[in-house]
């Protein structure tokens, strides 16, 4: 009797796995594998993830995560609609309701090109896939996704003539980084890289695309933001070693080049790298931030760009630049949230104009809040902000805080790196940074043993 219960228990459980298995090949996920996944994934066939791929940069593979069964993998849910919803559209023969407004909208019965439509043959598509002298100029099509549900709901959309519309290989845009030439680290695009003049007006606090072209996003394996970095040099990227301490070359990845963190609408595409080594600072403290600072080596250069140029280094601390800064122009951006109460980051890079606190001042003002008479502000910090609603916080780890060079306009070199702060945005209380001119030597001797030049970025 025992036996032939046994031999059921095993045949049901055979017929399960059967069952399961045949559902995941079918792209199909089960509830046994609801577990494995996250709940912004689906359990498919490597195969199906491969082929539904969004990222179109083929340098960091598709987004793949845990293994859930064999050949299967978790798959990005929001990707794989996404593909349907594209393979529907121009897969099938049916007029569906989004065909039905496309020619109610068009007048005309062509096949939607899955872009959403502003007016007469007119669609929301990425500026650089536009004809410079057609785009509508007035502004009325121009939304910011803060404000409003206006046609064009995507930031980099313009409302564009159907004939107007180009491939991305003869995009105007693509002429233009044959034109480009480096001239040297720190020269920001004070404009921006939208050479039409829309009209629209961004909040003070949003970066213009391109605007701060050292700026990094390092990205998990699993393609979440992790926290902010800067280029400063072609293979090199420095950031805060606190935000980066449970981490290893296997996984992180660094984007270059990035602005809008949810799209793959800007003209220009950024760039991609894997890490090959990860350099801490060796008296780097977890519990007091003591040297905050970490350099990122690239597997492979970074190609520069007209929105990927690295930003300058500063000289040792001496009382020349403490003078130099006292006059500067200081400015942080990140993608970090606005304050402590945001329960997400921000998705389009932010830009925050702030004064350089000297450490004498900073200190006192520290000691009034909960870290107490004290308290002692070591020579690895520098501080900024105590601006009542101005602030870098939670998010913006790893960021740089940079400073214009003296004598030259909308030139910046950089000065701290986002660290720490008591609270975010509040009236007399700075925020803390990595002091770089301070930690300028430790830099020279890593980049040395690693051969290379910083002097050729200048």
């Amino acid at each position: 009797m025992y036996l032939k219960l046994m031999d059921a228990v095993n045949y049901w459980l055979l017929a399960f796995v059967i069952v399961t298995q045949s559902q995941l090949l079918n792209g199909q996920q089960t509830a046994a594998s609801v577990s494995i996944c996250g709940t912004k994934e689906l359990c498919v066939t490597e195969q199906r993830c491969n082929e539904t791929d969004d990222s179109g940069r083929g340098e960091i593979g598709v987004r793949l995560a845990r293994i859930c069964g064999v050949g299967m993998v978790c798959c990005d849910r929001e990707q794989l609609q996404s593909w349907d919803a594209t393979q529907n559209m121009t897969g099938s023969p049916r007029h569906t309701n989004t065909d039905i407004k496309n020619k109610a909208i068009t007048g005309t019965d062509s096949e939607p090109s899955g872009y959403e439509t502003c007016g007469v043959k007119m669609e929301c598509v990425p500026r650089s896939l536009c004809q410079d002298n057609i785009i509508v100029e007035d502004g009325r099509f121009l939304v910011n996704p803060r404000i409003g549900e206006l046609p064009c709901t995507r930031s980099l959309h313009r409302c564009c003539a159907v004939d107007q519309r180009v491939e991305a290989n003869a995009s105007p845009y693509i002429a233009r980084l044959d034109k480009f030439k480096y001239q040297g680290c720190g020269h920001s695009n004070v404009k921006g890289l939208i050479p039409d003049e829309d009209g629209y007006e961004y909040p003070m606090d949003v970066s213009l695309f391109g605007e701060f072209p050292w700026m990094v996003a390092i990205m998990t394996g699993r393609n979440q933001y992790l926290c902010g970095g800067t280029l400063i040099h072609q293979q090199l990227v420095l950031t805060s070693a606190h935000n980066i301490r449970n981490q290893t070359v296997d996984t992180l990845i660094v984007f270059v080049g990035e602005w809008d963190l949810n799209g793959f609408d800007e003209p220009y595409e950024r760039q991609a790298r894997r890490i090959k080594q990860i350099i801490r600072h060796e008296e780097f403290d977890p519990g007091s931030y003591f040297n905050d600072i970490a350099l990122l080596v690239l597997e492979t250069p970074i190609d520069i760009q007209p929105h990927i140029q690295p930003l300058c280094l500063p000289p040792p601390e001496t009382p020349q630049l403490h003078k130099d800064l006292r006059q500067a122009v200081c400015y942080a951006t990140g993608w970090g949230a606005r304050n402590l109460k945001s329960i997400r980051n921000e998705h389009l890079l932010k830009r925050i104009e702030l004064p350089l606190v000297n450490k004498d001042e900073c200190q006192a003002l520290l000691r009034v809040t909960r870290l107490r008479e004290r308290f002692r502000l070591r020579p690895s910090f520098i501080c900024a902000g105590g601006v009542k609603g101005q602030d870098t916080c939670k998010g913006d780890g790893g960021s740089p805080l940079f400073c214009s060079l003296p004598g030259q306009a909308d030139r910046y070199q950089i000065v701290g790196i986002v660290s720490w702060g008591v609270d975010c945005a509040k009236e007399d209380v700075p925020a803390v940074y990595a002091n770089v001119p301070y930690l300028r030597p430790w830099i020279n001797e890593k980049a040395k043993l690693l051969g290379f030049d910083l002097e050729s970025v200048v």
